[in-house]
């Protein structure tokens, strides 16, 4: 479903200008997300891709210990993405994830509260990725060997617990048919998790989701609670 056709965001809040950054999911690249950024564009925001190409390990992976060491090194090269986008701005960023580009932006705001304004992400699977199909498709992708049971899931669980200083909204898909509900959600105080119709892939160029992203935007109050 193309977000942008016909007339039915026209009506969704205006931007204050404040700057927005698109993290892509995995084998993603900021292409992916031009079309949102655009729309953010035409709401009045200040849009910024990563610019750190393909999210994609350059060599194969064969554990979630590579993968991990693979999202430490994103993740400073992201800081320093933030970093930049803040001085040149003067303003906090506000995050939109796509899929483990949400993994980012979950990570970079707890650590980095002082540069974030708030997080969207779309179908990201914060929980034990082990058993859901988006693990058996990398695991098909990259042919691991290391059993489910050795695999060290420990920096995928420290993502989705606790509290967050950060307003945090997880937007994920009954039907998303990669990532399931049941890990695409967050429980605690300053989170909450709001449920579209959309496929994983067409996350980034769904009208709804669009629409709930400029609404989040706008009056992040009105859905995360710090209670």
């Amino acid at each position: 479903m193309l977000a942008l056709g016909g007339t039915s965001l026209q009506n969704t809040p205006k931007g204050d200008g404040h700057p927005v950054l698109t993290l892509p999911g995995y084998g993603g690249a900021d292409g992916c997300m031009a079309p949102l950024r655009y729309f953010l564009q035409s709401r009045g925001y200040a849009t910024y891709g990563w610019g750190l190409g393909r999210n994609i390990p350059p060599t194969r992976i064969t554990s979630l210990e590579e993968m991990n060491n693979f999202q430490t090194e994103i993740l400073e090269r992201l800081h320093d993405k933030i970093c930049n986008v803040h001085n040149a701005t003067g303003q906090k960023v506000s995050l939109v994830g796509w899929s483990l580009g949400g993994n980012y932006a979950n990570l970079l705001a707890q650590k980095h509260p002082n540069l974030i304004r708030q997080v969207i992400t779309l179908g990201t699977p914060y929980g034990d990725p082990r058993g859901t199909a988006a693990w058996n498709v990398l695991k098909r992708l990259n042919r691991g060997t290391k059993s489910d049971e050795s695999q060290d899931t420990d920096a995928w669980s420290t993502s989705s617990n606790g509290s967050r200083e950060v307003p945090t909204t997880a937007i994920y898909s009954p039907v998303d048919g990669i990532v399931s509900p049941q890990i695409a959600k967050l429980s605690a105080a300053n989170t909450c998790n709001i449920a579209v119709q959309s496929s994983h892939i067409g996350f980034a160029i769904n009208r709804n989701v669009y629409r709930v992203i400029a609404e989040i935007l706008a009056k992040p109050e009105l859905y995360c609670s710090k209670a």
